[in-house]
């Protein structure tokens, strides 16, 4: 998500500087389903049925029915799964989902599996809590008559009436142990499996999915609010409802800080809506003033056209006459003037509505932001240079809070904390808070605690709490207020968040019948998400591959040292090389090829099966570097010290095809361009071995053009000089393919080469390999000729790609992306 940073400024000397909050679920690019109205969702039917088992037994758990029922009802019923053996089945589901969302370039897939799994997992909390009740009637049923009028069956029956009514409790004990589950693996492997593979992509999409309100019922939840954020009032009655300190919240911003531009918006919309009624209200008594003039003037003419008149005495008709035409004109104006300023008086009124509207709707976006309340109200906020600014304004909310009365609402919400554990039940957590904020409702409360007297609650700790709260130290409430302002913004937040999240859960229908999944398949309307093992087609055929070639550097001169000294060079590779890679390739799905003396070749598959999720070159990557870093720990053993060292060139190359095979006897030959190609990659020349090999670098691969005349940049890689000592090189198509597979972030800096410094672009991943991650660096070079004296000449335009290995490269390259996402 983008951030856009506004300058809040006061008209004091406060300053802030506040972000808008802003969150969605962008689902609207996928298609919809039969009905034209929502997407069809089909989950896998093997997780679907261990997950109803384990939603009913963690149902069963939180009821804690007793034990002879749990017992009737769980004979003949299949295998609760464990709550590891469910967490790893669901990770396997969701790293498909996020695979499959990779391989077709469409984040927005896996984002509709997430929000179809938490609309599943809730309604399966309710349909299993109900299915539980049911089926412990039946028990009491099937027992008889006599067992239902009996003791037990009446202890049985005011159980279950009380696990009816304490319903919205067991929802929220269930849902955050499954939010929980979901947490961990999202921390553990999942968030950096979707960073490696997407990059920061619909970041605040998976913060929203994030938020524990949608596991509990309808999202509101007094226990979950008490422990998580605050407590607040619910009914309409309630001072401390959220609406009020929502309006408080808006109140103090509009009079505390200036939104800038937007602030100016509204000033000018408002008083250009005054000026207009300044200017009505002018008119207006203009045309008073000269109605009333005009009234004195008919009524001189008609004293002037009496008797007075007659006998030469009286007022100057004509001039009378004139005189009022006048005023009549000036009225006629007025009164256009007047009827002119209507519309203009109506539009500025409604200009002046929405502006304000909009300026509200900008500061609400502000208060569903956490990191507000710091930024407003925390001295000691990093991002603040002046701390008396946010002191002041520290304290001026505390004494806004004071004057409306909501400040000992908000120090109980917290001290409640500390005791509601052992007055609840009887007390609902509303009557205890107010208990804990007037006297009224702590005589109520007293008057509850009496009618059970076997109880022994003590009203001397309610009474206690009460007191301090009237008492808070002034610093402590400081304290209290910067931290409720953090929490009301985050419940703000997420109370929005659940709102979007349940709305697109609307728009999400889970199919469950054959025949609504054959039309929506048929339609290609179906969004399916299955298991890995639920997915595999019957003929799993190669669609493309990457051979990695590792070949040892000096074989030959290796092989003659060792027989002269009357040593076996084949145990030598074998024992010390080979067989330590062979003990890898499952981790990273490859196979071997074959080995030839020297060298040893192997490929990475992509199949109609698993193309979505192989990730092949990633995978050959991260295996080349396990290669160079086997010989590198061969090389490094005390026992190997009077043995030659193993050096290596690796060359990866990606073919987008499958590759021919030629079976010769029980032996299958392959035959791909890709093998010869990796042979290239992996090869260093002897004339770029003796120019290189004494120049230290933490870059092992160099390629070089000889200076020809007439040579072409573009010729056939024979006419290539490469230089791959300890290195690895990957062909251009592998870097395309690697980029569709992995989020690369590209960095440049400057790199010392054997030439001098050169301007270098590195580009860095994360690759996923089995459960693990593994970093993936790459240092994109040009090809330079290589004059015929041996110096260095120019770089072309050819590009090569070096896998880079050595660990100064990661460190540069990591400071790099860190004081890029700082300065972002």
């Amino acid at each position: 998500m983008a951030e856009r940073i506004i300058s809040l400024a006061s008209p004091h000397p406060a300053r802030a500087e506040l972000k808008p909050y802003s969150a969605e679920l962008p689902l609207g690019s996928l298609a919809v389903g039969v009905d034209n109205i929502h997407h069809d969702v089909y989950l896998s039917p093997q997780w679907t049925e261990q997950t109803r088992l384990y939603v009913l037994e963690r149902v069963r758990q939180a009821s804690g029915l007793n034990l002879a029922v749990e017992k009737h009802l769980r004979r003949g019923k299949s295998k609760v799964p464990e709550t590891a053996a469910w967490k790893r089945q669901l990770l396997e589901l969701l790293q498909a989902s996020l695979t499959r969302a990779k391989y077709e370039k469409k984040i927005e897939t896996d984002l509709l599996l997430r929000v179809a799994l938490i609309k599943f997992l809730t309604l399966e909390i309710a349909g299993q809590f109900s299915h539980l009740m049911l089926e412990a009637k039946e028990w009491m049923r099937t027992r008889g008559g006599h067992f239902e009028h009996s003791e037990s069956g009446h202890i049985l029956k005011a159980r279950l009436a009380d696990l009816q009514a304490g319903r919205r409790n067991i929802f929220r004990q269930v849902g955050q142990h499954i939010y929980q589950v979901l947490t961990e693996i999202e921390e553990s492997q999942l968030g950096r499996a979707r960073h490696a593979l997407f990059g920061d992509e619909q970041r605040a999409a998976y913060e929203l999915l994030a938020g524990r309100l949608a596991f509990v019922e309808n999202g509101r939840d007094d226990i979950l609010f008490l422990d998580h954020y605050v407590l607040l009032g619910n009914y309409q009655q309630d001072p401390d409802r959220f609406e009020s300190f929502q309006a408080l919240f808006l109140d103090f911003l509009r009079e505390a800080v200036s939104a800038g531009q937007s602030a100016g918006d509204v000033t000018r919309a408002r008083h250009a809506h005054q000026a207009l009624v300044d200017s009505a209200l002018s008119a207006r008594n203009e045309l008073d003033l000269l109605g009333a003039e005009r009234s004195a003037l008919l009524r001189r003419l008609e004293r002037g056209g009496g008797v007075l008149a007659k006998v030469g005495i009286g007022g100057d008709t004509p001039q009378l006459r004139t005189a009022l035409n006048d005023v009549e004109r000036r009225i006629k104006s007025a009164q256009a003037r007047v009827e002119g300023l209507g519309p203009r008086l109506e539009a500025a009124k409604v200009r002046a509505e929405f502006v304000s509207e909009t300026q509200k709707d900008r500061f609400a976006d502000y208060l569903s932001e956490p990191e507000n309340a710091r930024r407003l109200f925390d001295p000691d906020w990093p991002g603040d240079s002046n701390r008396d600014a946010a002191a002041q304004r520290l304290d001026a909310w505390l004494a806004r809070l004071e004057q409306s009365g909501l400040l000992a609402h908000v120090l109980a919400s917290y001290e409640l904390r500390n005791i509601y554990h052992d007055y609840c039940p009887p007390l609902h957590l509303q009557q205890l808070k107010k208990a804990l904020v007037s006297r009224e409702g702590f005589d109520q409360v007293a008057a509850i605690l009496k009618q059970f007297p076997a109880r022994g609650f003590s009203l001397e700790r309610i009474e206690s709490l009460s007191k301090k709260v009237r008492r808070y130290p002034r610093d402590e409430a400081r304290a209290v207020v910067l931290r409720f302002a953090v929490d009301f913004m985050r419940l703000r937040r997420d109370l929005g968040n659940y709102e979007r999240l349940a709305a697109a859960m609307e728009r999400i229908q889970l199919v469950t019948s054959e025949k609504t999944r054959d039309n929506s398949r048929l339609n290609k309307s179906l969004y399916e998400f299955l298991l890995p093992s639920e997915a595999r087609p019957e003929q799993d055929a190669v669609v493309n591959h990457t051979v990695i070639k590792a070949d040892v550097r000096g074989s030959t001169r290796i092989t003659r040292e060792l027989l002269d000294r009357g040593l076996n060079p084949a145990t030598l590779f074998s024992l010390n090389f080979f067989e330590p890679v062979k003990r890898i390739l499952d981790r990273f799905s490859a196979a071997k090829v074959f080995v030839e003396g020297d060298a040893i070749i192997l490929a990475v598959s992509e199949t109609e099966s698993n193309r979505s999720h192989q990730r092949a070159v990633s995978k050959a990557c991260a295996l080349a570097r396990q290669l160079l870093a086997i010989a590198a720990a061969y090389n490094e053993r005390p026992e190997s010290s009077d043995l030659p060292r193993l050096e290596l060139g690796v060359g990866i190359a990606f073919q987008g095809s499958a590759p021919a095979y030629w079976v010769d006897s029980d032996s299958r030959i392959m035959i791909s361009k890709a093998l010869n190609l990796s042979d290239r990659l992996s090869s260093c020349s002897k004339v770029a071995r003796r120019l290189l090999g004494d120049k230290v670098s933490v870059f092992r691969v160099f390629v070089f053009q000889p200076g020809v005349q007439g040579a072409e940049e573009d010729e056939a890689d024979e006419f290539l000089i490469r230089f791959n000592l300890n290195g690895i090189e990957l062909n251009e198509e592998g870097f395309a393919k690697l980029s569709e597979e992995i989020a690369l972030q590209q960095v440049e800096a400057d790199c010392q080469m054997p030439w001098g410094r050169e301007r270098t672009t590195f580009f860095f991943g994360e690759a996923l390999i089995g459960e693990g991650i593994e970093p993936i660096l790459l240092r994109r070079g040009f090809v330079r000729q290589l004059n015929s004296d041996g110096r260095f000449g120019a770089a072309g335009q050819r590009a090569y790609y070096e896998v880079c290995t050595h660990p100064k490269a990661f460190e540069l390259v990591d400071a790099l992306l860190v004081a890029a996402s700082r300065s972002a």
